[in-house]
């Protein structure tokens, strides 16, 4: 019996025709703003923008009207393409995670969007439905789950992605896909009961506001617009507002960093609320199911077995009060603003981690041991911190001896940050269990099982080697790529004992 193809929600047009109109608002914006300032212009920008527009809004039409997509066999099949047909099973075994979201349109339309990735589709998901019904999400999601569950990991993790891709046969035979019937979904729900339930409250989600590291990103957005202002305002306004600050010197740099950094904060505070607002993990069965955000609402599915690492990160703000954030990375399923990763606990006490992994990831939940780096390793942090503050704060004294004292300033506070990251280098090893730790700015502790480790390399440069210093790398796989931690100047025995751990020659750490 041939199974119903099924078309996107008609909103999708929209949403297509949007997602192309940003790609593009930039250059438009420049090109328009460049022929006004010449006056006139022998080639008339607006006239080419408003053809390239209306051909993007046909081409949102006919992708809309190209697209098909149904259920067979709990397989998903997608058929796509104006002038050249393009047709693809997703297989169960090969997903990787999938992603539901709902965009302020789309939950005008009572829509979300699905996004399945599998191994080897590269940082952009496999297939994206940018636009169906709740009920057609979640009956495509369960179908995709269900057929896992009795898969071995190896058997959905190590794939080859050229097998995932094949042609339509001549017949389609399978279950007919009826979205309006809630018999298959049941079915499922009655399996996935919720074992574990962790929610975010409101007073860790204002904590978790206030102390957020975005700030940083933030402050360097809202400086680079800050620096547009006089270009886009008049200039008697401009001189008003700024002119008596321009003439109070120090005061007027003080009172513009303070500005930015307050508006930055805003900015930061505001964005972590709406995306990490109705936070909660749920545990069902193997499956980590992720939910957040206010305005745009986001659900993820991680099954446990693709964990690959575990990451503390607690940032400068955070560290003195005890919190962190838990990351996990994981082999699919990461997100581009987070380089791949995916946060499991935006913020929570440092001493609760332990007792909150205990029950969504047992394998994780180990108290690390380290070993830290040796005291003749201080100096190679402070040097590595401090060498460019001193080079420039020397030319300073020779060239503007008078701005001087500043570069003293930097070179103090990257003495500081120097002794820090010293303090935290330390890595250590613990039954079939690997644990490094580091800071850049913020602390970080990254905690990988042997098995899930993808390289672990010594290297040694000249200057290390004549203080038997060591860095090691650990590699595991994020997402479709890989990441890499690394601590520097660990002493070069205890790096060798690592390889040994992570050896084939070592038949106990094999075994864990």
């Amino acid at each position: 019996m041939m199974s119903e193809f099924k078309r996107l929600h008609p909103a999708s047009i929209i949403l297509m025709f949007l997602q192309g109109l940003k790609g593009i608002i930039l250059p438009v914006i420049i090109t328009l703003f460049f022929s006004s300032s010449q006056g006139e212009s022998f080639i008339r920008f607006e006239y080419i923008w408003l053809v390239f527009i209306v051909i993007l809004f046909i081409s949102s039409i006919l992708s809309y009207i190209s697209f098909r997509y149904k259920l067979e066999d709990g397989e998903l099949f997608v058929q796509k393409g104006i002038f050249i047909k393009k047709k693809r099973y997703i297989q169960q075994k090969r997903v990787q995670s999938i992603d539901i979201t709902a965009g302020l349109l789309q939950r005008i339309f009572g829509l979300v969007k699905v996004n399945v990735e599998t191994a080897g589709s590269g940082g952009e998901p496999e297939v994206q439905l940018n636009a169906i019904k709740k009920q057609e999400a979640s009956l495509i999601s369960e179908a995709l789950k269900a057929g896992k569950q009795n898969l071995k990991p190896s058997d959905a993790g190590i794939a080859d992605h050229d097998s995932n891709d094949r042609h339509e046969p001549d017949a389609l035979n399978g279950s007919e896909f009826n979205p309006d019937s809630n018999e298959r979904l049941d079915e499922s729900s009655q399996e996935l009961k919720p074992s574990v339930k962790w929610n975010l409250s409101t007073q860790h989600l204002l904590i978790a506001a206030l102390t957020s590291s975005g700030i940083g990103l933030t402050i360097s957005a809202v400086g680079a617009l800050f620096s547009q202002v006089e270009q886009v305002i008049p200039s008697t306004l401009y001189e008003r507002t700024f002119g008596f600050l321009v003439g109070s010197g120090i005061w007027f740099i003080a009172a513009i960093i303070f500005f930015i950094v307050f508006i930055s904060w805003i900015i930061s505070f505001i964005n972590t609320v709406l995306k990490y607002g109705n936070f909660s993990v749920v545990k069902q069965n193997d499956d980590l199911i992720i939910k957040r955000g206010l305005i745009e609402t986001r659900q993820l599915t991680i099954n446990t077995d693709r964990v690959t690492a575990v990451r503390y990160v607690a940032n400068i703000f955070r560290q003195p009060f005890g919190y962190t954030a838990v990351y996990v990375e994981s082999a699919g399923g990461g997100t581009g603003e987070e380089q791949g990763s995916t946060v499991l606990l935006p913020l929570l006490k440092k001493k609760d981690a332990q007792q909150v992994l205990e029950e969504l990831l047992p394998e994780y939940a180990a108290e690390p041991v380290f070993k830290r780096v040796p005291q003749r390793a201080l100096i190679r942090y402070l040097v590595q911190n401090t060498f460019i503050p001193i080079a420039a704060t020397a030319a300073l004294f020779y060239f503007y001896p008078e701005f001087a004292y500043y570069g003293l300033i930097a070179v103090a506070l990257m003495s500081v940050i120097g002794y820090a990251q010293y303090r935290d280098a330390a890595a250590g090893s613990l039954c079939g269990q690997l644990y490094v730790r580091y800071r850049k700015l913020s602390q970080v502790i990254v905690i990988s099982k042997h098995r899930k480790i993808q390289s672990l390399e010594r290297h040694v440069s000249l200057l290390q080697g004549r203080r038997d210093l060591a860095t090691i790398k650990l590699a595991v796989q994020s997402s479709f790529s890989w990441k890499l931690f690394r601590v520097e100047h660990v002493d070069v025995n205890d790096a060798d004992q690592l390889l040994y751990w992570y050896s084939n020659k070592n038949q106990r750490g094999r075994s864990d």
